[in-house]
């Protein structure tokens, strides 16, 4: 048994198995994306009963939502592990994630949802009720304590805020100010409008009798019943695993008050690391349930795009590769017959006019051209770098009696290097190169022509992408005036020029309107 098996690969690593991370996960899964979420089982709601403001989902038990969630997932073959990370490396495309278990797998991006854990005041008896009658937001808990007798712990500048909303519910709310911590003049003075009360000193501890809250031990050891206590955690994103790709957690700042920690991300949420995201909670301490997982699912899809881009651009360029090497060629011209047999017309119509001599035919594919400049009266160097096109070359222009005048050598005109050796007519058709590569061919051609030679270029014209016959080529396409410059000293052009004619759809026979690209260029020194 190998002790050191290659890792698995997957498209995206989830970690954190909460409502962003498997909204995040949903989004992925459903555009076809292999997908693993890593939940270390520990969801920052977890004290809580039940969730609220979760449309469809109302007052639903957190763990049930993520029971429910995990089963919907997997319909679209996303994997869950029970694990815990304990480390992220590597870069975009080829992440490697360990977990604490042991497991390592690859990643071509990650998102990052879990890791927050809520750091609660240092009040004895505080922490034990956490999500239970100790609460931190309206939304999410309010209506249950409505009418209730609430105290609020001001231990930070949201205890204003709080003190306000929690006032919608209850008649009964007082404000209670820690020492050294202060509330604004006209936050104090809001409140008490509305009719909150407040009290000042560090209470002592949350008192409670078995299962039931009974309310706050204050400073002077008087006893304030409560039914709830509203406080302010300072939620804090673990990020000790992403270090070694360098992103650490960013204070979350309000008034001037850290309140938190959260890891930055752009609208997309993207990080600072190429290939790593964030969603929910890790990225935002206000965000609600609800919220999250929207939040999720956004960032699954803006994975899932980049992912889509990624892909195609890489296709791209293994069909540019592919289409430019030799290999393709040699494929390509092994089987069925590719073209026609027929002179392209651009050699028909300004051949004529040249007096016969020895011809240099770039590309010459099957032959055609070769052969027709044979028929005419040339002596054809006919070049090309599949050994299959000079093959059938060689044989059709035996077949039709011109194999005397016709020669073929295996170049790769990309590295061509006459030496020396100078023909009459130099002429290339439809020979493409990505990225502007052709005026670098031109310039080598240009170096093949007799003095009082031709040089004869002809291409696919970029306006043919409107016809949609070269969908996918346009960084193939030249103009003829994209290729004149190139011309050394002593050329002298005679035609530059877009030519319309028409030709058969190869997929519906119709005769559509295309253009050639034709630069003609005489050297005259």
């Amino acid at each position: 048994m190998d002790e050191n098996p290659t890792p698995q690969t997957y498209d995206v690593v989830v970690i954190g198995g909460g409502a962003a991370g498997l909204s995040g996960a949903m989004a992925l899964g459903r555009s076809k994306r292999s997908v693993l979420v890593i939940d270390a089982g520990e969801p920052r709601n977890a004290p809580a009963d039940h969730a609220h403001n979760y449309l469809g989902r109302e007052g639903v038990s957190p763990f049930e939502l993520l029971e429910i969630g995990r089963a919907e997932v997997a319909q679209y073959g996303v994997e869950i592990l029970s694990d815990r990370v304990v480390a992220v490396s590597g870069e975009v495309d080829a992440f490697l994630v360990t977990t604490q278990g042991g497991r390592r797998v690859m990643a071509r991006r990650v998102l990052v949802t879990g890791g927050v854990v809520d750091e609660l005041p240092d009040v004895p008896g505080l922490a034990q009720r956490w999500g239970v009658d100790v609460l931190h937001c309206p939304y999410c808990h309010g209506w249950e304590v409505r009418d209730r007798r609430i105290a609020v712990l001001a231990t930070s500048p949201l205890a204003g805020h709080q003190a306000l909303l929690f006032r919608q519910l209850s008649d009964d709310v007082v404000v209670v100010v820690h020492d050294g911590d202060e509330i604004a003049d006209e936050e104090l003075e809001r409140v008490g409008a509305i009719g909150v009360r407040v009290v000042h000193g560090t209470p002592q501890e949350v008192v409670s009798d078995g299962d039931r809250l009974v309310g706050l031990r204050l400073a002077d050891g008087t006893l304030l019943e409560r039914d709830a206590v509203v406080v302010a955690s300072r939620p804090h994103v673990r990020t000790d695993y992403l270090r070694p790709l360098g992103i650490e957690a960013t204070p979350f700042e309000m008034h001037g008050t850290e309140l938190g920690s959260v890891i930055a991300v752009e609208p997309t949420g993207a990080t600072s690391v190429p290939g790593v995201f964030a969603a929910g909670n890790a990225t935002d301490i206000a965000m609600i349930l609800v919220a999250s997982a929207a939040h999720g699912v956004r960032v699954g899809a803006w994975i899932n795009a980049e992912l889509a881009t990624a892909d195609a651009t890489r296709a791209a360029a293994q069909r540019r590769e592919g289409f430019f090497e030799r290999g393709a060629w040699e494929e390509r011209y092994s089987g069925d017959r590719v073209w026609s047999g027929r002179v392209n017309a651009q050699l028909a119509a300004e051949a004529p006019s040249l007096t016969p001599g020895r011809a240099l035919e770039i590309g010459c594919g099957e032959g055609g051209d070769a052969i027709w400049l044979a028929e005419q009266g040339w002596q054809v160097t006919a070049v090309d770098f599949a050994d299959a096109a000079l093959a059938r070359t060689s044989e059709h222009a035996a077949q039709v009696g011109v194999g005397d005048r016709v020669e073929t050598r295996r170049v790769d005109v990309r590295t061509f290097e006459p030496d020396g050796e100078t023909w009459d007519l130099v002429t290339s058709h439809f020979f493409h190169l990505p990225d502007g590569g052709m005026p670098d061919v031109v310039g080598r051609l240009a170096s093949a022509v007799a003095p009082g030679g031709t040089l004869l270029v002809v291409g696919h014209h970029p306006g043919d992408l409107s016809t949609g016959l070269r969908h996918g080529h346009a960084t193939f396409m030249f103009t003829a005036e994209e290729l004149a410059p190139a011309l050394p000293e002593g050329f002298e052009v005679e035609v530059c020029a877009a030519r319309p004619r028409t030709q058969a759809h190869p997929e519906t026979g119709e005769e559509i309107a295309v253009t050639d690209a034709v630069l003609r260029a005489r050297r005259v020194g």
